[in-house]
């Protein structure tokens, strides 16, 4: 057609260097597309940021790892009955770099004091808002517990105000 001859297998298309670069940005498109959830931030909407808990136990478990820091806390209640909580605090290089935390920074059979803001299904999970030694040294915090923390008390200032 239009005096271009087609060869087999050619379909009219340079397979050159050209198209090679095209068809590698066209893949690199398509999986970073596809990875995309990857780089995506869950939601802190299981945590229930209206109620603020405290707890006082054992640690048994500290997990430096991403994409948070966990640290298990065994707790007893009144009649001796214990339950274990699991604290969730920001991945590992935020909170080294925002509140100087490092994989050291909880050890087993440490008695530790957190206040958070637990999992709404009732789980016994929480989001780690201000973290206590059995000194009472309060442990630096990242930026993002800090402004959990505050947006807490900030309601609950303005709740007061309207009794």
């Amino acid at each position: 057609m239009f005096g271009t001859t087609v060869q087999s297998g050619d379909f009219g298309m340079n397979t050159g260097m050209p198209s090679r670069l095209f068809l590698s940005l066209l893949l690199a498109l398509c999986f970073s597309g596809a990875s995309a959830p990857l780089f995506a931030h869950h939601s802190q909407a299981v945590y229930d940021e209206d109620k603020l808990v405290t707890i006082t136990g054992t640690v048994t478990k500290f997990e430096w790892i991403n994409p948070h820091v966990l640290v298990h806390v065994e707790v007893k209640d009144d009649k001796g009955n214990s339950d274990e909580w699991i604290v969730f605090s920001g991945s590992p290089a935020m909170q080294a770099r925002e509140a100087n935390w490092n994989s050291e920074e909880f050890k087993p059979g440490e008695t530790v004091t957190i206040k958070g803001f637990p999992q709404k299904d009732g789980r016994k999970i929480m989001l780690g808002a201000k973290h206590y030694r059995a000194s009472g040294e309060e442990i630096p915090e990242s930026l993002a517990e800090q402004r959990i923390y505050e947006g807490y008390m900030d309601r609950r200032g303005k709740d007061a105000g309207k009794n």
